[in-house]
Formats: C-alpha cells, sequence, structure tokens
C-alpha cells in the first residue's frame, strides 16, 4: 500500500474525514496571491489577531523542502439556528453552532494534531497551515474536495458548502489529485439573499460581511452594517448557506449538541456579562478567541438589541452609554437611536450633556437625529 494510500484509509477510517485532496507544493500565480493579500492585510488593519500577519505565504514558506500540501475536508452542518423573529420575543443573540461548540473545536484540534503525527512518526515532516495567511479555499478547489460556489465558499455535491478545511505541508511526494468540476449554474439564491451585498458572482468583498465586521473587526462598525447585522453576537452568518438548494438535503453532525447558554444568549445577559462569566463561557470558543475581548461580545449584543427596537432594552443600553466601555458605548447611543421614541430621546440628551468623547459625542448626535 502506498503512503498516500495509507494516510487516505487512516483519514477516512479512524478519524472520519470523508475529504482528502494533494497538490503540489509550488507557488500558486500571482493574480491569486495578490487577490488574497486584500483579504490579508484587510483582517490585519482590522484585528490585532492578524497584525503581524499581513503576507500571504506559499507552501515553501511554511516548509523550504516541502513537496506536497494536503486539504482535508470535513461536514460540520449542525441543523439551522433560529431566526431573527424566533429569537424577538425574549431578546435572543445568535450564534454559529461550531464557533461555540468546545467540543468541536477540541476534537478538530486532535485531530489536526494526528495528521501531522501520522507522518512526523515516519519521519517525515509536516506542518499544519495557517488559514489566515494560506488560502485554504483555493488548494481545496484544485485537489478535489470541491469547487467555489457563487457564495465565494468551497462547494461540494454531497456535502454542499457546510465543509471545514484544514491544511497541511509535507516534504513527502504524494500523489496530487485533479480538480472535481462543478459551478452553481445559472443560481444567484445567495447573491439576492447577502443582507449586505456583500456578494458577487465567486467573490464576496469582505468589508461588507457581516461575519468580518461582527467577529474580527475591532475598529468601527460602519452604520450600513450595523443595521442589517439582525441579533447575530460575533461570527455567524449562514444566509448565503441556508438558501443554497445545495445545503437543503444535508446530515447534521451527530454528538455535537452546542449550549443553549451559548447558542441563543439573552442580549441583555450578554450586555453586563462579568470577567469571570466571559472566561468560563464564551472565552473558551472559537468565536471567543476571535472576539478576544467581552467589551466586543457585548457591542455585537448591544447592535442586536438595537435592530429590535425594543422599548425593554432602553434602561439597559443607556446604563451601557453612560458607563460601559468606549468601544461599546457609541453604539449603545446608535441602539437607542435606532430603538427610538420618547424615552430614547431623554436618555440620549442625558448623556449628551456631560459627554466629554468627541467620536461618542458624534454618535449622540446621530442617534437623536434619528431617534425624533
Amino acid at each position: 500500500m502506498s503512503l498516500k494510500s495509507e494516510f487516505v484509509q487512516f483519514l477516512k477510517e479512524e478519524l472520519h474525514i470523508p475529504l482528502v485532496g494533494v497538490v503540489s507544493a509550488d507557488d500558486y500565480s500571482l493574480d491569486d496571491a495578490e487577490r488574497i493579500s486584500y483579504v490579508v492585510k484587510t483582517f490585519a488593519n482590522a484585528t490585532p489577531l492578524s497584525a503581524e500577519n499581513d503576507t500571504v505565504l506559499q507552501p515553501r514558506d511554511f516548509l523550504q523542502e516541502a513537496r506536497s500540501v494536503i486539504i482535508t475536508g470535513t461536514p460540520y452542518y449542525m441543523g439551522t439556528i433560529a431566526s431573527f423573529e424566533e429569537c424577538r420575543e425574549e431578546l435572543l443573540g445568535r450564534a454559529e453552532p461550531s464557533h461555540v461548540n468546545v467540543k468541536y473545536l477540541q476534537e478538530s484540534a486532535e485531530k489536526s494534531y494526528r495528521i501531522s503525527e501520522f507522518f512526523i512518526s515516519r519521519g517525515i515532516q509536516c506542518f499544519s497551515l495557517l488559514g489566515g495567511q494560506f488560502p485554504l479555499k483555493l488548494m481545496a478547489s484544485k485537489c478535489g474536495i470541491g469547487f467555489y460556489g457563487k457564495n465565494a465558499i468551497i462547494q461540494h455535491p454531497e456535502y454542499g458548502s457546510w465543509i471545514s478545511l484544514s491544511g497541511f505541508v509535507t516534504d513527502a511526494e504524494l500523489e496530487g489529485d485533479d480538480a472535481l468540476d462543478g459551478d452553481c449554474g445559472k443560481c444567484e439564491l445567495c447573491l439576492s439573499a447577502c443582507p449586505t451585498g456583500a456578494l458577487t458572482p465567486y467573490r464576496c468583498e469582505v468589508t461588507k460581511c457581516r461575519d468580518f465586521q461582527l467577529g474580527h473587526n475591532k475598529k468601527n462598525i460602519p452604520m450600513e452594517i450595523r443595521g442589517k447585522s439582525s441579533n447575530l453576537i460575533g461570527e455567524g452568518c449562514t444566509v448565503c448557506r441556508d438558501v443554497c438548494p445545495r445545503n437543503k438535503k444535508l446530515t447534521i453532525l451527530e454528538g455535537f449538541e452546542t449550549p443553549k447558554e451559548l447558542l441563543y444568549p439573552s442580549l441583555l445577559k450578554i450586555v453586563t456579562i462579568t470577567e469571570g462569566e466571559w472566561q468560563n463561557t464564551f472565552a473558551t470558543t472559537l468565536m471567543g478567541f476571535f472576539l478576544m475581548h467581552k467589551k466586543y461580545l457585548q457591542r455585537n449584543a448591544v447592535i442586536g438589541l438595537g435592530n429590535f427596537k425594543d422599548e425593554r432594552a432602553l434602561e439597559i443600553l443607556a446604563q451601557v452609554l453612560e458607563s460601559g466601555d468606549d468601544e461599546v458605548r457609541g453604539y449603545a447611543a446608535w441602539a437607542l437611536g435606532n430603538i427610538g421614541g420618547g424615552s430614547a430621546v431623554r436618555y440620549l440628551n442625558n448623556a449628551l450633556d456631560g459627554e466629554k468623547n468627541g467620536m461618542i459625542r458624534e454618535e449622540i448626535e446621530r442617534a437623536l437625529s434619528a431617534a425624533r
């Protein structure tokens, strides 16, 4: 049995990973590098997590002796999440299940470790690839894992676009795989469904994407994005996948029930979450890792409350505007303005009288114009 055949058998029988492809470790094209560089630099400018990682990397930047790049694909559909309207009665937020499921995160990390160890135990070098600086989707499209959909996500005929990609570089000479033929034909449901207009065929403008803004951006979230951010509490917009015909009959991943308090938390409780509560809940999740600090979770909760336009949130939003973190206070003003009405106007006027932060004053003044 060849090394590759042995590896594929190991993946499918022991790790239950059904999709694997191999592509040469040669450099990908300059056109692809330039396109991906835009996204990498956008993330580097938006979050401290990527601040030092603003350069696109080629396979041999990870391993000089690299000969092969391995891409694996694991189905991870965990079911459809509740709608905005279904969450309205209790003012609940929404998260993407895999991003707040600690068990799933731990098992994914364990599988990644075991893949590297498969080669290392045989005296072969193998390193996991960083998805942020390395184009996993591009490589997946080259070696049979799937093909680009019009939503800029890799699609597979059986598993749709709910595929978790991982990449590895090795100095083993493995037989390459052919690309998988396929396209979306005339279907453009995802393009018309995207709430922020981020999608054009096979491309996503990252700065318009709700996942980027709520999950990664630590700077100002534009007004036009806030009002279309629903009650999402982090990276977790699934609209383009929800409408995709290929995702209509997927099998739900078993054994990974996500705690409801993480999947649908009370936005009112998140706004007042303590550091200890943050550390014991969301901080342990993938979403928490990307958010980095509870204040960004609170920022997203405040935006969600503003989008519900429910007067039950007025008092707590006024408290945040008065004494919350500066990174959250301006959004509380926006939320008050979005809810509107006499009480919101009073809270905003009271806050404006003593506000010394120029940027927050501007937020309050804009909110007052919207609330009246």
